[in-house]
């Protein structure tokens, strides 16, 4: 409602200005004669289609009383939106009961007499700083004739910068009645140049608030500098035992020496040039800083500084903003507000290549906008910048392929989350085995069965979690992981829903052995490990009954299991040396059927020793069983 007064104060102001020009023409003696003779030309060459002076004359009179009683309403209007927002403001005023601290702090920092303090609000990147001030600001002081002024600190890194921002904020926010003479059809806007005022600190009104955003901004880096070492030579040089002769030694010690200086140099370059690239943001952070509290001090105003203390420094804002400026300090932390802010802003700001896509997203942003909050407020995350690189890698990965398949709310949901993933595990530094997981496959089954731990535990908070399906790597990480976007979404995509384990995968997950055992369903050998890594968390048949049926659909799958991605045409040696490789680089409990295994495995190749030139454990304890298992035919007990 403030804001659609503002815009009919603006229309009214402007009607006001060109009604008193319009009165005030045949007041003004040069103007009036050259009108006059315009007329008097025109009528002697018979421009004026029939009319006479005098009839010119008395239709504008009539529009002049007009005009008179558009002035009157227009000051009078002026008169009742100023009163109008006078009793709003007033009956606008907040219950404090109703306030929450931040709310209640700030009103009376803001209502109070001048202090000489500021107002801090910190907090990481998205957790709403800014939202909350607006918010606050919209709800009470949306009828205040209060100027608010607004200052966005990016790359303000100097005074004069800081000040030209402040003076335009002033010139723009100026609602004197000089102010009004740009609005003058034609002349306005020249005549206004030359009148205006040049606006400075002293032009600021009284009770002006001023609000400085993303105060770190200032500078790309903040206070704080990482400290790197860019040469680091050993203070000692090792020395051949076959030069022991005292000049040998001493070239040695020179060599020795020049390296030190060497190293010493650099380290002496680094700590200068890390020195002044400090002392440069430290200073232009001081002259902002002195700029507020001069503002504070000198013109009494009410200044509240927003900025984000992990990258301007604690240390920093404890000594000026709480020492120096003695702010009073709110921190905002993220929550769910902040998460759904997140979300909002950036599928707001998407361009969608088609409209449909548009709608379908969505539809299914809701869906997912609620259940990633569940999971980001149990797991206490506060990292919103990995929120946001989620959240548009979706989308922007959607826009990318949504052109070249047909998407539905599963593979959206299951799309979000593979990239989250991705994401999440590439900050932690943990993301081998990615390539591992099947296209199509149950998300949380390969986490659990890759040792994905933490990760696993945190999106079991999801309640579609057992549903959630691995997009690959391929579509999942080119964006997070900045590698080229694939040229085969389609047969990915075809992968993933033709994927033949999935009902499996997800039987397994949700603790149903009955399909495994099942002699018509196939396996591979992750879900055999996969089994026997959870073996105590089915049905309570005893452990070895269980491991007993584990290695009775080993033998009767062994033939499927053997030629499951490998040519089928192969050599029986490679194949079954690429089977035991793989099976040796799987997590897991192997062990427990692994005699039963190479019995099945003897039994279907007949390979009876491995002399593959690649070296391994695995292949030594086959040929070791093999031979054992021979001799307990040739001679058995």
């Amino acid at each position: 409602m403030g804001r659609s007064c503002d815009k009919l104060k603006q229309f009214i102001k402007q009607t006001f200005i060109i009604v008193l020009a319009f009165v005030l023409l045949y007041e003004i003696i040069a103007i009036k004669n050259i009108i006059k003779n315009i007329l008097l030309f025109a009528n002697a060459n018979n421009l004026l289609f029939g009319l006479t002076i005098s009839d010119i004359n008395d239709f504008y009179l009539v529009l002049r009383e007009f005009a008179l009683i558009c002035m009157v309403v227009c000051l009078v209007s002026i008169l009742l939106i100023k009163f109008y927002l006078f009793v709003r403001n007033h009956f606008n005023k907040p219950n404090f009961s109703e306030l929450n601290s931040f709310e209640n702090s700030l009103y009376k920092y803001i209502e109070d007499k001048p202090n000489g303090k500021g107002y801090l609000v910190t907090g990481e990147w998205g957790s709403g700083k800014t939202y909350i001030v607006t918010k606050f600001l919209n709800k009470y002081y949306n009828f205040s004739s209060k100027p608010i002024y607004r200052i966005s600190c990016f790359g303000l890194d100097s005074r004069e910068l800081i000040l030209n921002e402040i003076k335009n904020q002033i010139e723009t926010n100026d609602d004197s009645f000089l102010n009004w003479i740009q609005y003058i059809p034609i002349i306005g806007k020249p005549f206004f140049s030359l009148l205006k005022n040049t606006y400075s600190l002293k032009s600021i009104p009284q009770g002006a608030i001023f609000i400085f955003d993303d105060f770190e901004r200032i500078t790309s880096l903040g206070v704080n500098s990482t400290k790197k070492e860019i040469y680091n030579k050993s203070r000692s040089i090792s020395r051949s035992s076959g030069y022991r002769k005292a000049t040998r030694i001493r070239e040695f010690e020179d060599i020795d020496s020049e390296f030190t200086k060497i190293a010493d140099t650099f380290k002496n370059y680094s700590n200068e040039k890390e020195l002044i690239e400090i002392t440069n943001n430290t200073q232009k952070y001081n002259i902002a800083t002195g700029l507020i509290n001069e503002l504070i001090e000198n013109y009494n105003t009410k200044v509240i500084i927003l900025c984000n203390s992990d990258i301007l420094g604690y240390d920093y804002v404890d000594k000026v903003f709480r020492g120096k400026l003695d702010c009073i300090t709110y921190n905002k932390s993220s929550d769910d507000n902040s998460i759904e802010s997140v979300f909002n802003e950036s599928f707001k700001n998407q361009v969608y290549k088609m409209s449909n896509v548009e709608e379908q997203v969505a539809r299914c942003k809701d869906q997912i906008l609620s259940d990633f909050k569940k999971i980001w407020s149990s797991i206490g995350n506060s990292n919103l910048r990995q929120a946001k690189s989620i959240v548009q890698a979706f989308l922007d990965t959607v826009n990318i392929i949504s052109s070249k398949i047909k998407l539905n709310d599963q593979y959206l949901m299951s799309l979000f989350y593979s990239i989250a993933v991705v994401r999440i595990l590439r900050d932690e530094n943990h993301l081998e085995n990615l390539e591992k997981f099947s296209i199509g496959g149950n998300l949380g089954f390969y986490l659990k069965f890759y040792k994905k731990n933490d990760l696993y535990q945190s999106l079991s908070k999801s309640l579609h979690f057992s549903e959630l399906r691995w997009t690959g790597i391929s579509i999942a990480g080119f964006w997070v992981l900045n590698t080229e976007k694939p040229n085969n979404v389609n047969l990915l995509v075809k992968h993933f829903y033709d994927y033949d384990y999935y009902d499996l995968e997800l039987a397994l997950f949700r603790g149903d052995v009955q399909l495994f055992i099942n002699e018509e369903t196939k396996i591979l050998i992750e879900h055999i490990v996969y089994l026997l890594d959870n073996i105590r968390e089915y049905e309570d048949e005893g452990l070895n009954n269980q491991v007993d049926k584990v290695k009775v659909k080993v033998t009767n799958s062994i033939e499927d299991l053997l030629n499951d991605g490998q040519d089928i045409d192969a050599p029986m040696e490679e194949k079954v040396c690429n089977f035991l490789y793989n099976i040796n680089s799987l997590p897991g409990s192997i062990h427990l059927i692994q005699k039963g295994l190479f019995e099945a495995l003897y039994d279907y190749s007949k390979l009876e020793n491995i002399t593959n030139e690649q070296s391994s454990f695995i292949f030594e304890q086959y040929n070791e069983f093999v031979q054992t298992y021979k001799t307990t035919e040739e001679f058995p007990t």
